[in-house]
This record gives structure tokens, sequence and C-alpha cells, in this order.
């Protein structure tokens, strides 16, 4: 049987040209969809309809699963052993498939659906490195361009002072832990998250809504607690605790603002 190389270069040039997501809740839409993800498993099944299929597991950057069905039909489809080898595949590597079926609510194969045997030449096999660094290791990328927007947190400064300040007017002495306890508390709640900047997402900038929001959480509370902050040294630190539970982070309320 002899191999057309021009076929298989331009079915190569396919799969390298395709934009395979990387997240599966980007997957809303019933369509056509391809996925570059984890290999957790795979197991041979039969349908009800005595339909031989393999059943793979995929793990997103944010460990979330999702099951695919290879259906007898395919091209692709093998026993679990065959289309390991077959595909240079083991558990933990990197899987590529292109033209899924997405009904709404499982993936499936279809008559159109391939493999890249070669996952590791595809473009976006670097950031999805990146990102499988960061899921297991918590490994954060040294690139410039990441590493630029985590040094933009500095610009948290002039919140955490004005919470400081607020403090202060309540006759709370701003003490070293008072500082730490602030910072900490505005760092969690505005870092826009390491996942989302190896993505190739910006840090985002703190609002002037967002500062107001805050602004007006804490001012409820200092109501609450009233006279007893400056009384009672615990009081400030509840306090915070308490504003950590209710405020929701600069990505959560960026994402709320947005139209729909």
């Amino acid at each position: 049987m002899r191999i057309n190389i021009k076929e298989k270069t331009e079915e190569l040039l396919k799969l390298i040209d395709s934009e395979p997501i990387l997240f599966f809740k980007e997957m809303v839409k019933p369509g056509t969809v391809s996925i570059f993800a984890t290999l957790k498993d795979a197991i041979d099944l039969v349908a009800k309809n005595k339909k031989p299929y393999l059943r793979l597991t995929l793990i997103d950057p944010f460990s979330i699963e999702q099951t695919v069905q290879i259906w007898s039909d395919s091209d692709i489809y093998a026993s679990v052993n065959m289309f390991m080898r077959k595909n240079l595949l083991t558990f933990g590597s990197a899987i590529h498939l292109v033209n899924l079926t997405f009904d709404g609510e499982y993936v499936s194969s279809s008559l159109k659906t391939k493999i890249d045997s070669i996952p590791t030449q595809h473009p976006i096999y670097h950031k999805y490195h990146l990102l499988n660094q960061y899921r297991l290791y918590k490994i954060i990328p040294e690139e410039p361009s990441i590493i630029k927007e985590i040094k933009k947190l500095l610009n948290i400064k002039p919140l955490v002072e004005a919470i400081l300040t607020r403090l202060k007017d309540e006759g709370v002495p701003i003490t070293e832990e008072l500082l730490w306890d602030v910072t900490t508390l505005i760092t969690d709640k505005t870092y826009t998250g390491t996942i989302h900047l190896i993505s190739g997402n910006p840090q985002l900038p703190i609002t002037q809504h967002y500062t107001s929001y805050v602004m007006k959480q804490l001012e409820i509370l200092l109501i609450v607690f009233d006279r007893e902050l400056a009384a009672d040294r615990l009081a400030p630190i509840i306090l915070l605790r308490r504003l950590q539970k209710d405020l929701i982070s600069l990505y959560e309320y960026t994402q709320l603002q947005q139209p729909k």
C-alpha cells in the first residue's frame, strides 16, 4: 500500500491549523469542536445497540473532566491498547482531537474526526504545556510577558492605603499585622489568576467601580462594628475576615460588568 505524501502533508497541515479549545467551559453551543487536553483514561465499552466505542476521559487546565465517545464507525476508532500505540499516546500526555461533535451535553466522534499523532508540533502545545505544568505543580512561567503582568499587582497599593486610612479614621491602630491582613485580602481578591495570564489575558486593572464597590462593602461593616473597632483588638481582624467572605474578586466583578 503506497502512502500519498501530498495527502498526508495536507492532512497534517489541517490539524496544525485547527484552533482547538483548551478550556471545557468554552463548549457552550452545540456544533463541531476540536479539543487539546490531557488524556486521563480510556475504556473499551459497548453501547446498548451492541455498537462498540472508546470512551476517553480528558482534563483541561482547570482540572475539569470531559468524556469523549469515539464510535466504531470513526476512522480513528480502535481498542484501547491499539489506539494508544497507534497514536503514540500515554495517560497524562497531550491529546489533540479534531472535528468532534458537541450536542450541548455529550462530545462524540463524527465521520470527519481526526487525531493529531504529533500534538507536540501544534502551535498551541507550548501554551498547553505551561497550563499543564501550572495545573499539576503550580509552576509560574518565567516568560517575560507573564512576569510583567504579575508585577502589575503592585498597583493595588492605593486601594490598600484607602482601606487603612478609613480604618485609622475609626480609631483602629495601624499595626504591621493589620497592614499584612489588608494587603493579603486585596491581593487575593485582585489577582487575575496565573491560568488566565498564561492564556494571554492581562492582569486586570483595579477600576474606580471596583474600588467604590470595595469601599462601600467596608463602610457597611464599619457601621455594623461601630465602637467596638477601637475598643476591641479582635474586632478589626473579624471585620476584615467578614469583608473577605463578602467581597467578590476583581475578575468576577469584571465579568459581571460585561454586557451579555
